[in-house]
């Protein structure tokens, strides 16, 4: 198992403790490459993951080979740099036994274009290997308590890696385990589905809510995801491209990026695309622009920005940038400005700064005087507002019901 902890001395110049610390990393590179692995697949990894391993790829690989490997063995699920453990929640330890050799079989056996993975066991391992803090790996065991399973349909064995923070926020990026595992089939005309997710959290860090954007692309999907980044931070004025940059930076944030699907051909990602951007703009937290799948197509068919309701990604992103271009306004409002909207102390800032508009004071002064069942004309001369129509509006609850 590759070390957690690497012994440098406090003496050392930092010149040389930088070659030490390079020496140390290729030698358990050359170790990690060397290895007989069972259960992780590091060119699967190198697919999946890429330049995002919060190490290196064979270096993550034998990290998740072990993880693997004890959890199958012995059902011990939290490794760290003190060690290895068993969770104390009742039962899920001997759940987890052998769970290495039934992720083996189920990739043998596994039906392409089903994306119903094992779906015996309901957990994520997350990883967190961001700089300045412990490293650790565990089990997150849903399948130990009713309210946090997920439904049938979505069960899966999901890793969360925590990798980097874009300017102080938090960014993880999550796949299917299965995926980096051994035995999972090649498959012929692979079309990936992806969510990029910005959770925001309260004010004890717990989650509040969260804002996706779904994505399909025919190549790799960590290829997308690159130019989705370059994007961002060339200006793109795509809604989710502008929402990443808005809370970038933000402490009570986490943003990610997971890879849903990866097995299936075009047909079931456009239907797969479809059903999940419905469901996110049902629930109004959508950060596309239009529907998805075949249903986009149309609808950028309908606006006269596509020759077919059925062509290709590439011609229908084409046609996104140009919808865009004509629709600057598209999607859901700021979602910054909508959450700063909720604190009563930003809306009267914001209801009561401008010229000619009634202050706070004279709102409260305006409701108190009609109480006192002060004449409207006597009213506007005491709190000095515009005219009879302005203090009638706010008497009715017309204008200024936010301040209180």
């Amino acid at each position: 198992m590759f070390k957690q902890n690497l012994p440098l001395t406090h003496i050392a110049s930092k010149s040389s403790r930088q070659t030490e610390l390079r020496a140390i990393i290729e030698e358990q590179t050359e170790k990690a490459k060397k290895y007989h692995y069972k259960y992780i697949n590091p060119n699967a990894v190198k697919n999946i993951v890429g330049k995002w391993t919060p190490v290196s790829v064979w270096n993550f690989s034998l990290l998740m080979e072990c993880f693997i490997a004890v959890l199958n063995d012995s059902g011990s699920s939290i490794m760290n740099a003190k060690g290895i453990y068993k969770t104390d929640i009742a039962g899920v330890s001997d759940a987890l036994i052998g769970i290495g050799e039934k992720l083996l079989r189920n990739n043998r056996n596994y039906k392409s274009g089903s994306w119903k993975l094992l779906n015996e066991l309901d957990f994520d391992i997350t990883h967190s290997c961001v700089e300045g803090e412990p490293v650790e790996t565990m089990v997150k065991p849903y399948f130990a308590f009713e309210e946090f399973h997920r439904t049938k349909e979505e069960t899966r064995i999901i890793v969360h890696a925590t990798v980097a923070r874009f300017e102080g926020t938090i960014w993880t990026i999550s796949f299917p385990l299965q995926y980096i595992m051994q035995g999972y089939p090649n498959i012929k005309n692979q079309h990936y589905g992806y969510c990029h997710k910005i959770a925001l959290l309260d004010e004890n860090g717990d989650f509040n809510k969260e804002y996706v954007y779904v994505g399909v692309t025919g190549r790799n999907w960590l290829q997308r995801m690159n130019e989705h980044f370059n994007e961002i931070k060339s200006g793109s004025k795509k809604l989710f491209h502008q929402t990443w940059r808005e809370f970038t930076g933000k402490k009570n944030v986490i943003l990610s990026s997971e890879l849903v699907v990866g097995d299936h051909n075009f047909e079931q990602i456009m239907s797969w695309e479809e059903d999940f951007v419905d469901r996110y703009m049902k629930s109004g937290i959508s950060l596309n622009m239009i529907p998805g799948g075949f249903k986009g197509m149309h609808f950028l068919h309908k606006h006269r920005l596509l020759n077919s309701d059925r062509v290709t990604l590439k011609e229908r992103d084409m046609a996104l940038v140009e919808y865009q271009r004509q629709h600057p306004k598209a999607g859901i409002p700021n979602l910054l400005i909508s959450e700063l909207w909720k604190d009563d102390e930003y809306a009267a800032r914001i209801i009561c700064g401008s010229e000619g508009r009634l202050s706070v004071d004279q709102v409260h002064e305006i409701r108190k005087f009609n109480d006192m069942a002060i004449p409207l004309e006597k009213i506007v001369e005491l709190v000095n507002a515009l005219n009879i129509q302005q203090v009638q509006r706010v008497i009715k609850g017309q204008t200024y019901s936010r301040i209180h």
